[in-house]
């Protein structure tokens, strides 16, 4: 069930493919009976896969289509984001108190005690809903009708997506918030995933790209994190801390965003540098030459089949030339 497309396979019948499978997945994982968080946070993936998938064809499948399926599926992470946000706020305070040594003041604990009393755990019948709406879409997207032929079906599609991130880092250094640093971890985490469909069309310099992306989004996404941490301490749930506590707390998350700002600018630098166009041109290379390469490949493998196997020859023994003997000296 890799989220990758085949060399060979029409990008029409990768795209439905793979949508099935990930829906699938999501499904398996929201009817199971393990911990509630882990299985929220896998099936929340997997919608981010599909969102992934539908942005690099969203030319090919229409914009009114896009955002129908685009809409559902975000739809479906959100109601499932209340289980998940708890988890994930109490995760950023230890990480938080490992650095700021918020427990020598009693300041973690009253936190972690916040936070569990504002959040109560996803309703049961909210996963139920979120399984039967994934199986709608799954119905609709088993018959998506995709446009185009060949890397035509995903490129424009790559190169909106890539300029929307592009713009996003320039942004988020220049605006400085947290809603225009969240936008960029939107297009990185697009871009990671849009690089994993595409990379048998050169698996190491895609997979280096998929994976410079993957760390970027999580630099960005514990940047997140803190922002959301931030906003908690200064909303009412969590009135029961002090004004100087919301204080200290803001101080500490906005020295740790700091730090991870500065370490994703060279990471995104990097990953952004090309422009949208040649970054499309290229990997449509890529793509088409690794096809041809495939078919070479088949080629051979189906021409050697059809090649009788060589006979072992036989070894013939050499026969020694017949010894003569010396001439005669001459009589004087």
């Amino acid at each position: 069930m890799a989220f990758r497309f085949k060399l060979g396979e029409p990008f029409d019948e990768g795209c439905r493919r793979i949508a099935v499978e990930q829906i699938e997945r999501a499904q398996i994982l929201l009817q199971g009976k393990g911990d509630q968080a882990i299985a929220v946070h896998e099936t929340r993936k997997s919608l981010k896969r599909l969102r992934a998938l539908l942005r690099l064809i969203r030319p090919a499948m229409g914009e009114q289509a896009f955002k129908a399926e685009n809409g559902q599926l975000r739809d479906v992470g959100l109601s499932l984001s209340g289980a998940r946000d708890r988890h994930v706020l109490l995760e950023t305070v230890n990480k938080l108190d490992a650095l700021a040594r918020f427990g020598r003041k009693g300041l973690a604990e009253s936190l972690r005690q916040a936070i569990v009393a504002a959040n109560g755990q996803g309703a049961p019948l909210t996963m139920k809903q979120a399984h039967a709406r994934l199986a709608d879409a799954k119905r609709r997207l088993s018959r998506l009708h995709v446009a185009g032929s060949g890397f035509d079906v995903v490129g424009p599609g790559l190169e909106r997506s890539y300029r929307r991130a592009r713009r996003a880092f320039t942004a988020a250094y220049r605006d400085q918030t947290d809603e225009a640093f969240h936008e960029w971890r939107k297009g990185a985490q697009a871009h990671w995933r849009q690089m994993a469909l595409l990379s048998r069309a050169w698996p190491d310099y895609l997979g280096a790209r998929a994976l410079e992306a993957r760390n970027l989004s999580q630099l960005l996404g514990d940047d997140h994190d803190l922002a959301m941490l931030v906003a908690f301490v200064h909303s009412e749930a969590a009135a029961s801390l002090r004004g100087e506590q919301a204080a200290l707390i803001e101080r500490a998350a906005r020295q740790r965003q700091a730090e991870l700002r500065d370490t994703a600018k060279p990471r995104g630098e990097r990953l952004f540098a090309a422009s949208p166009r040649r970054l499309r041109r290229s990997i449509g290379i890529y793509w088409d030459a690794a096809v041809a390469l495939k078919e070479h490949e088949l080629d051979k493998e189906g021409a050697g089949a059809k090649v009788a196997p060589a006979q072992p020859t036989r070894r013939v023994r050499r026969q020694s030339a017949p010894r003569q003997r010396p001439p005669a000296a001459a009589k004087v």
